[in-house]
């Protein structure tokens, strides 16, 4: 059974039945597909449709909030006015505030692999076009990348906190999704004399004007894992969340008499880690009832140049494509955002250092795959995982 989707206008979204008996809303945001299921027995509920839908727009309707706040590009987003305001410090919402602190706390941790400035260098380069920035921009930019440069006040004093709605209140394109395999850290920040302007609400400063503050390594698993609470808050247990990658499951699969084997309910899904060799087939598939699983992959954006391939996978320190010995590093999780935290981090240490970096991390475990094919693993993922062979080229 393979679902279609129509990704488009996130503001006319609404819920449909989708093929697996599921109702589904899809529409594209955040510069990605995103599309969601909830599951519920409406035969046994009458009221289990009216439920699923209520939570579905709620989704949608945070998501669009989510884009409002955390958004660089928008004017009127949280980021937008911390860089317009630097060096000083502009009043954010609570959840721009524990997406920055949570996201400060994965750069402290990732060895210098990861860093939230990192779109001083991003900025340079043109993924699209084949732009390569020269020698003398990279070593201009690299001096203002340091996530140090992010000064987070979560404790001022003073005026009433602005409610979501201060923030303000496309084309379709087509996707699929295969039932049998559904391809897929807290820190508080460095304290600083930056004036701030007062409040009850959390401050943020971007302490250095040319520094490019840049959430989109992390917001989307920060996004999916407040979705799958407020999917739970109205009492719906069992659902798909998938934004643009970042795959959030609970409670397990439906039950399914037809297929074969015959699926019980509660059993879990088998989530593809897509093969980097091959991207229309997966290399691995990871069975998991509750939970998150994210790639980063060196195949997901890149360009030829003078003989040369470069990837979108920057190193902090050089602002080029990182050197390593993986084309993708899949993190497995409970919570989606410490999948996008740790998964940039894993595919630069390369798969030695990976594994044994994950290995530290309480109830994360992950998967990679490196330019010679080879799957490697952590040990609390193996009774989970299968490979799926790379199929011969002619």
């Amino acid at each position: 059974m393979v679902q279609t989707y129509t990704y488009g206008d996130a503001k006319t979204a609404m819920p449909a039945w989708a093929q697996d008996g599921s109702r589904c809303i899809s529409f594209f945001l955040f510069n990605t597909q995103v599309h969601m299921h909830a599951y519920g027995d409406a035969a046994a509920d009458p009221d289990a449709t009216a439920r699923l839908d209520a939570a579905l727009v709620a989704a949608r309707d945070r998501c669009l909030f989510f884009e409002r706040a955390f958004s660089r590009t928008r004017d009127d987003s949280d980021i937008a006015r911390a860089h317009a305001a630097s060096p000083n410090a502009v009043p954010v919402s609570p959840q721009t505030a524990r997406l920055v602190r949570q996201a400060l706390g994965y750069c402290e941790r990732s060895r210098g692999k990861f860093d939230i400035t990192m779109g001083t260098v991003t900025s340079l380069w043109n993924f699209h076009t084949g732009e390569v920035p020269s020698r003398l921009a990279l070593a201009r930019a690299l001096p203002h990348v340091d996530y140090r440069h992010i000064v987070l006040d979560e404790e001022p004093c003073g005026r009433e906190p602005l409610d979501e709605e201060s923030l303000g209140k496309d084309s379709p394109v087509q996707g699929s999704l295969d039932d049998d395999a559904l391809n897929a850290g807290t820190s508080r920040a460095p304290s600083s004399n930056v004036p701030s302007s007062k409040s009850s609400q959390p401050t943020l400063a971007i302490t250095d004007p040319h520094t490019i503050l840049d959430l989109g390594g992390v917001a989307k698993g920060y996004i999916a894992d407040e979705l799958a609470d407020l999917f739970i808050a109205h009492g719906v247990g069992r659902f798909v969340i998938n934004l643009g990658g970042n795959v959030v499951v609970r409670g397990g699969r439906p039950a399914d008499a037809s297929a074969r084997p015959p699926v019980a309910a509660g059993s879990p899904w088998r989530i593809g880690i897509i093969n980097p060799l091959d991207p229309a087939h997966n290399r691995a598939i990871v069975d998991m009832a509750d939970g998150s699983v994210v790639t980063s992959g060196i195949h997901e954006r890149r360009f030829t140049k003078g003989g040369v391939t470069y990837h979108h996978i920057l190193d902090p320190a050089t602002g080029m494509p990182a050197k390593t010995d993986l084309t993708s590093a899949t993190i497995i999780a409970p919570r989606s955002m410490d999948c996008d935290g740790y998964s940039t981090t894993a595919l630069m240490l390369g798969a030695r250092d990976a594994i044994d970096f994950v290995e530290s991390l309480p109830g994360i475990e992950a998967v990679l795959i490196d330019e010679a094919d080879q799957v490697w693993w952590t040990s609390g993922i193996e009774e989970r995982l299968s490979l799926v062979p790379t199929l011969p080229r002619f």
